[in-house]
């Protein structure tokens, strides 16, 4: 796992975020999930398959990070598994990534009630015993989401159908789709429906690779990116490549310098863009004026030459008078 990965999987592990980010995807910003509803879970996934000879193969995936929600709304209890892939560049089969990692989380889910109902003699009849599960029996609902920190908009499949050498609707239609919950900064232009400090990572990766608006940002927002969380600014720092070394006793202090250092950056190209600009204003004047003085010289040699053609035709008239008189 390289150092991106490290640092946006221990942002987004913080319990703030992993609800500001949820409640963005299924409420719209609402603040219905609140950080003391989430609760670790194992991130681990293991499932048994029976391979050929009836021999068992495992299948383990260890997913960036999950939690347990339960969510009381309008007199009802809802448990659910919420995930998070943190994605630091595009993933090309992005949604069987998410779609075996959820459902390994189901398989897990009927396992556990399986043995639990066995255990307890709970099973009725041939079909509860062949599930292991009650007819009555319901696991927890899981949503994955894929955080994007990538330098560019997505550009992978968002659904399993989009990776399929399909076009034939008739054959989709019975090949049950996977869609990605995908949040990626790029695409998101209502950041101010972001609770936690994600709302400025998202800001500060929109204005990248822009200096103007990096320029505007910074001087608007000065004191919340010199504040910012370390976590926060591990991830600024391992995203943009911006050198801040951090130590405990001037910690702030590096932050605000590193800020002060962008800024700083972004006010000389500005003003360097400025110059060009105004250079490029100056050539275009001169041209103009120079365009002027032509049109003008042609206007008056144009003129001079019809007034030469009148006197021309003049004495040609003139002189065949003459020949007939």
């Amino acid at each position: 796992m390289g150092k991106k990965d490290i640092a946006t999987k221990k942002y987004m592990s913080d319990n703030v975020r992993f609800a500001d980010v949820f409640n963005y995807a299924i409420y719209g910003g609402r603040q219905i999930i609140k950080h003391d509803m989430l609760k670790e879970i194992s991130a681990e996934e293991l499932l048994l398959m029976e391979g050929e000879n009836g021999r068992l193969i495992t299948r383990d995936r260890v997913r960036d990070l999950e939690k347990m929600c339960v969510i009381k709304k309008s007199g009802n209890i809802v448990y659910m598994l919420l995930g998070i892939e943190n994605a630091s560049n595009v993933h090309y089969a992005q949604p069987v990534r998410n779609g075996l990692y959820d459902f390994m989380g189901y398989a897990d889910q009927v396992e556990r009630k399986s043995k639990e109902n066995r255990r307890k003699r709970k099973l009725r009849d041939s079909s509860e015993f062949l599930s292991g599960l009650k007819k009555e029996d319901k696991i927890a609902g899981i949503i994955t989401l894929t955080v994007y920190f990538g330098d560019r908009p997505w550009d992978g499949p968002r659904s399993l159908h989009e990776m399929l050498s399909i076009d034939d609707k008739e054959i989709l239609k019975l090949i049950p789709d996977y869609r990605i919950n995908l949040i990626d900064p790029h695409e998101i232009n209502n950041s101010e429906k972001f609770m936690s400090d994600f709302r400025y990572i998202i800001e500060f990766m929109k204005a990248s690779g822009d200096k103007e608006k990096m320029n505007s940002l910074l001087n608007e927002k000065h004191n919340i990116y010199s504040n910012m969380e370390r976590d926060a600014m591990v991830v600024i720092r391992e995203w943009a490549n911006i050198n801040i070394k951090f130590d405990e006793k001037e910690e702030k202090q590096e932050m605000c310098k590193a800020i002060d250092d962008m800024m700083r950056d972004a006010r000389m190209s500005g003003e360097a863009l400025g110059e060009a600009r105004g250079e490029a204003r100056g050539r275009e004047a001169e041209r103009k004026r120079m365009q002027e003085k032509l049109d003008e010289k042609q206007s008056q040699i144009e003129k001079e030459r019809r007034r030469y053609e009148k006197e021309i035709e003049e004495l040609k008239r003139q002189l065949a008078e003459k020949q007939t008189a």
